[in-house]
């Protein structure tokens, strides 16, 4: 995108008083150790073995304790290796560990179906509805690279961002190799993952390509919707008008999601839909946008919102994808209007994995 140093000032509001904050990582080795999932079986393993609820000398192995708690062997091998260290188990020549006895001696190995009675519970754990640390990292990742690309072209460094989240490579390369399925990142021939810059051409293009396929995939998807789901939405919306100032970035996502994923998603060409959603970049920075500056959404997005959804609950499906056709052109002009107003304003402080190439 061409920076405007020398644009009109009167085309950004509050321009001068607000700046984008910083763009701080998630450090993943400490946000809510308890909840991840090696912890959670580490400690419900401890208070069963220190209550005496598992019998001495009972081979534990991954599989079995994995399927018990619902996850894959990875956590169980951390949190075995914990008990391990603490003296509750104890290795011998087999396969697996021996719970040890109170005393810290190795009984005779014991081995028995894993259940889980052996292992102490009155009735199964729960399930560890626990996010993997590729989603705990997504919403950040994916903030940084959204408001990043609007004031530059960045290659993101895998070995940085690890760092900076507390995760391994792998976990930062699932997490692009998504963002890239949703064209907000690429990688190069010499495998650099590369962000921006976010032009006014490629915004009109992406809007090209939406204001021609959304309003066929409504079409087809209008009349699998049910009146129950047009109705909360039609509420979500006319709440948001009542008192726009309410809206915050979220809600403002939950809307936008609503209409321009959920209210298509019953169209049965998958393709189509595959293709409608690569060209979402629009909106992932309208996001960032929104979430940046704490602002609110504009009074015409949410009453052309409205006009869609109502057409929607009259049944009149070709007036409500020409309404929606009509939604995305006046988007463009906005989208268009915050990309100068991001132009003229400082860079963000943004994370040290960003790094500017131009």
């Amino acid at each position: 995108m061409t920076r405007r140093a020398g644009a009109p000032r009167s085309s950004r509001p509050d321009a001068e008083t607000r700046r984008p904050p910083d763009i701080e990582s998630t450090d993943a080795s400490t946000e809510a150790d308890g909840r991840l999932r090696y912890r959670v079986i580490h400690d419900q393993l401890k208070s069963a073995i220190a209550l005496g609820n598992i019998a001495p000398g009972l081979v534990l192995l991954e599989g079995p304790v994995a399927r018990i708690f619902g996850t894959s062997r990875v956590p169980v091998r951390k949190a075995f290796e914990m008990l391990h260290a603490g003296g509750l188990l104890i290795t011998f020549e087999g396969r697996g560990y021996l719970v040890a006895r109170a005393d810290g001696s190795a009984p005779e190995p014991l081995r028995a179906p894993i259940s889980e009675e052996t292992l102490g519970f009155d009735r199964p754990p729960e399930p560890l509805d626990i996010p993997t640390n590729a989603e705990r990292i997504y919403n950040s990742l994916e903030a940084a690279i959204s408001l990043g690309i609007v004031f530059g072209h960045f290659r993101i460094d895998e070995s940085h961002a690890a760092e900076a989240f507390g995760v391994s490579r792998g976990t930062v390369r699932e997490v692009l190799n998504r963002l890239r399925d949703r064209g907000l990142v690429e990688k190069s021939a010499y495998s650099h993952w590369l962000c921006g810059p976010l032009t006014a051409r490629a915004v009109r293009q992406d809007y090209e390509l939406r204001t021609l396929l959304e309003p066929a995939a409504l079409r087809a998807s209008a009349p699998t919707l049910p009146r129950e789901k047009l109705e909360a939405a039609l509420r979500d919306i006319e709440r948001a008008i009542d008192d726009p100032d309410s809206v915050h970035a979220a809600a403002l996502h939950h809307l936008e999601t609503t209409l321009h994923d959920t209210f298509l998603a019953g169209a049965s060409n998958r393709k189509l839909l595959a293709t409608i959603s690569h060209a979402h970049m629009p909106l992932i920075v309208n996001h960032a946008f929104y979430d940046a500056f704490r602002l609110h959404p504009e009074m015409g997005t949410l009453t052309e919102h409205r006009t869609v959804i109502e057409l929607l609950l009259q049944g009149k499906f070709d007036a409500a994808s020409e309404a929606l056709a009509t939604h995305l052109r006046n988007g463009e002009a906005r989208t268009r209007q915050r990309l100068k107003v991001l132009a003229v304003l400082p860079d963000p402080n943004l994370p040290a994995y960003m790094q500017r190439i131009a």
